[in-house]
């Protein structure tokens, strides 16, 4: 994926989580956010976690510091990709994650699931566009071409640098 491309993605999703539009997130924007993706964490874990690369006060958020907590989220992703208990760990992650795309319960993400998923969280709309947009998603990672993402494919899709 080509930086611009990511940080189109990025500001996309910052401008969807500004609720009130003031060019800040915070802290109640964020963990809306988070409790929407099924993370739950308390005040001061979400506070340890935003005051890493808040220089503000009331520990909101500009875009630039949005970008570098996502970055960092990225970073550490991609570098616990070993094997060992940080693998084991992410694993556990990826499922969490991968069980917030499964809405019906069956051990595959459909394109319909992944795109209501995506338009709960306002990062697309609903329509039939977006759900071709998704089923290519899906293909794109797809190893046994049953046009569904099971937990292999979609922790290859969550750990693959593009």
């Amino acid at each position: 994926m080509a930086l611009s491309s990511v940080h189109n993605e990025t500001r996309r999703m910052f401008d969807t989580l500004d609720e009130n539009g003031d060019g800040r997130l915070s802290l109640r924007e964020i963990n809306c956010f988070l409790n929407k993706l099924g993370i739950h964490l308390t005040e001061e874990e979400l506070k340890c976690m935003v005051m890493a690369v808040s220089h503000s006060e009331d520990s909101s958020l500009t875009l630039d510091e949005f970008v570098e907590l996502y970055q960092s989220v990225l970073d550490e992703s991609s570098s616990s990709t070993s094997t060992g208990s940080n693998g084991e760990s992410q694993d556990i992650c990826l499922m969490e994650a991968f069980k917030v795309y499964d809405l019906n319960e069956d051990g595959y993400i459909s394109a319909s699931e992944l795109q209501r998923v995506l338009s709960n969280l306002g990062l697309i709309e609903q329509g039939r566009h977006y759900l071709e947009d998704c089923q290519r998603m899906i293909c794109r990672f797809d190893e046994n071409f049953d046009g569904l993402m099971d937990f292999s494919e979609f922790k290859n899709m969550m750990t693959t640098k593009t």
